[in-house]
């Protein structure tokens, strides 16, 4: 399958790992925008490294948010399936990355609608063992003020910590995720929530509060 025809898909299970056959194109360069800008004026071959660039990370966050991998790869496909929709109508009035961020989490708002009838811990946690294998527990918490994340080590803690982030509020959760895993500024989770900085920057700190004393037991000294 060609990148033309991908870019003329409908379905998102169609595209399933087209890219992964497509030789690396390295010689196109440039920021996130103007690969998009390029991608909107007919480079196909621009998509194509925005969409290595943007595959992993993005799986990680929807894992993170939904806690299911099928589902995760399932929206991350879509997500990309929207960009290549919208590519017409792209202006780099934003950085690209909040706008993928921003397609994916509207995404979720969507599943979680569909499955409202669902406890919130059935959407968001699943047992060890159906974690096992899946994306790894990075850093938790990044404070400066102590070595929280030195205790994140066993596989048992692992779990608690995932756990105990699916039990947070959605907004704490989101900021958490954005912050911790994707290593995004306030100012773009910002943009992304569509919400002032100082709202996430509050969301944040209650969130690391409340992870604190959910591990606090676990964590010792």
């Amino acid at each position: 399958m060609s990148k033309k025809d991908f870019c003329n898909l409908s379905e998102p299970h169609a595209f399933k790992g087209v890219w992964a056959k497509q030789k690396r194109s390295d010689k196109i360069k440039g920021s996130d925008e103007e690969l998009m800008l390029s991608f909107r004026n007919g480079n196909e071959d621009a998509f194509e490294i925005l969409y290595r660039r943007y595959e992993r990370p993005l799986l990680n966050f929807l894992y993170r948010m939904v806690m299911n991998t099928t589902d995760a790869e399932n929206l991350c496909q879509e997500t990309f399936f929207r960009i290549v929709r919208a590519r017409k109508k792209y202006e780099a009035t934003a950085l690209f990355k909040t706008w993928l961020y921003q397609i994916a989490l509207n995404l979720c708002h969507d599943r979680w609608r569909r499955m409202k009838h669902r406890s919130h811990r059935s959407l968001n946690v699943q047992t060890s063992s159906q974690n096992n294998g899946n994306i790894e527990l990075q850093e938790l918490i990044s404070d400066p003020s102590s070595n929280f994340e030195k205790h994140v080590e066993t596989e048992e803690l692992e779990f608690l910590a995932q756990d105990a982030i699916a039990c947070l509020p959605e907004d704490e959760r989101l900021v958490v995720i954005l912050k911790e895993y994707q290593v995004l500024k306030f100012s773009e989770i910002a943009d992304i929530m569509k919400c002032p900085i100082g709202t996430v920057k509050s969301h944040n700190h209650r969130a690391h509060q409340k992870l604190k004393k959910a591990l606090a037991k676990y964590l010792g000294d």
